[in-house]
């Protein structure tokens, strides 16, 4: 919806510069009526933090006029510690609410976020959104200061009602591209990605990955999400393209990846990954 946000997280990828920039109501309402004509079923609204859109509750009530089957909202999850604001969303045709965790104690939040009582805050609209019934999904990003921690990051919002959760990895890209030692390599990233998979297996709980090929997580390949089966439309102020095409989609491939017996069956390997850490750790699948 646009580059606005009521925060600034340390591992942010928008600058200064892209801040201000913002599709208008009317821009939104034509993108919407747009995607449904193409047969597009669901919509999620994301920015920069598009709670803060004036104008959000009016657009998820179009979205569901429309015909879009589900309906998501990606948000920092600080407004949903007003009830009144959740119910108006679960009212206008909200029925998914995807909120980035930034860890799962006062001092994560601190750290990435900037204040500890931004913890509390989401931490209540959590307990909001539980109250309206409502599908809410955990987007986490793996970073330096985050990923020893994946399997705390679960356990902690999964007891507090939180149903699945999607693994990011960081972006070398735009505002944080010289935060290089933000981006960890997969191999020291897995022994917590796999303990967070099985809490999620334990509990019954989807816990995916995006990002990162199924060679990268050996043993785990049910929990890669293959980016290729969204078919998702990307509109931003500044242009619009299929998710496939983005620069930090997973879509590039190695001299090892033709060696794969898989291959064809493979998201690839994001662009700035390979630039900042390397293809060392692509090992071709064979078949048995």
């Amino acid at each position: 919806m646009g580059y606005g946000c009521n925060v600034q997280c340390d591992y942010c990828t928008i600058t200064n510069e892209m801040r201000p920039k913002s599709l208008s109501t009317s821009d939104i309402a034509s993108a919407l009526e747009w995607g449904r004509k193409e047969g597009l079923q669901d919509v999620a609204f994301g920015g920069g933090e598009p709670t803060i859109r004036k104008d959000l509750v009016k657009l998820v009530a179009l979205a569901r006029r429309l015909g879009f089957e589900r309906i998501k909202v990606s948000s920092n999850g600080l407004m949903y510690a007003y009830p009144d604001f959740v119910h108006s969303l679960v009212s206008a045709g909200v029925n998914q609410f995807n909120i980035s965790f930034m860890g799962w104690n006062g001092a994560m939040y601190r750290s990435i976020m900037g204040r500890e009582e931004h913890f509390d805050l989401v931490r209540k609209g959590v307990g909001n959104l539980v109250d309206e019934d409502v599908t809410i999904v955990g987007d986490v990003i793996m970073k330096d200061d985050t990923y020893q921690e994946l399997p705390e990051i679960v356990e902690f919002w999964a007891e507090l009602g939180v149903e699945r959760f999607v693994f990011w990895l960081v972006s070398l890209t735009d505002r944080n591209r010289e935060n290089r030692s933000s981006l960890v390599p997969v191999s020291t990233l897995r022994p917590y990605m796999f303990k967070a998979f099985e809490q999620g297996r334990r509990r019954g709980i989807p816990v995916y990955s995006r990002h990162i090929p199924r060679c990268m997580l050996p043993g785990y390949i049910e929990h890669v999400w293959d980016v290729r089966s969204d078919r998702i439309l990307i509109v931003t102020p500044d242009s619009s393209f299929w998710l496939s095409e983005s620069r930090i989609t997973a879509n590039t491939f190695v001299e090892q990846c033709f060696e794969c017996e898989v291959r064809d069956g493979c998201m690839g390997i994001r662009q700035d990954y390979l630039e900042f850490v390397g293809a060392s750790e692509v090992s071709p699948i064979r078949k048995p």
